[in-house]
């Protein structure tokens, strides 16, 4: 059996980090190197998040409030206004916001077509 969670874990995170990467390269032309001492992770994952080798299992590019949250974390982090710990909170309220969306469900029903019926995420 899948639970959401593990879901999240394998689809979401790197899709949300995946958003993240291109906002801090694109809109703040951070080099890659520099992204990634921002997220906490290597120069190796961002170029995976850019070239759409990880964080491809769900499409945030028109997801509108995901887009906002992106834009307004990666400028907390660049300004230094975001701390690690708070970016944990940001990358989890984002989570959420998929979930509540019903935007997991896709996958969730993928992995398990049971979970057909399920409405956890979306209560």
């Amino acid at each position: 059996m899948s639970v959401p969670c593990e879901t999240s874990v394998k689809t979401i995170a790197p899709a949300i980090r995946a958003v993240l990467a291109k906002k801090l390269l694109d809109e703040h032309d951070l080099k890659q190197e520099e992204a990634a001492e921002f997220l906490g992770i290597s120069q190796a994952a961002i170029s995976k998040y850019i070239s759409k080798v990880r964080g491809k299992a769900l499409d945030l590019d028109e997801v509108d409030e995901i887009q906002v949250w992106a834009e307004k974390v990666a400028a907390d982090l660049v300004s230094g206004k975001m701390s690690r710990p708070q970016l944990v909170s940001a990358l989890c309220q984002a989570c959420k916001l998929i979930k509540n969306k019903g935007l997991i469900c896709p996958l969730c029903w993928q992995r398990d077509s049971a979970l057909k019926d399920c409405n956890h995420c979306m209560t």
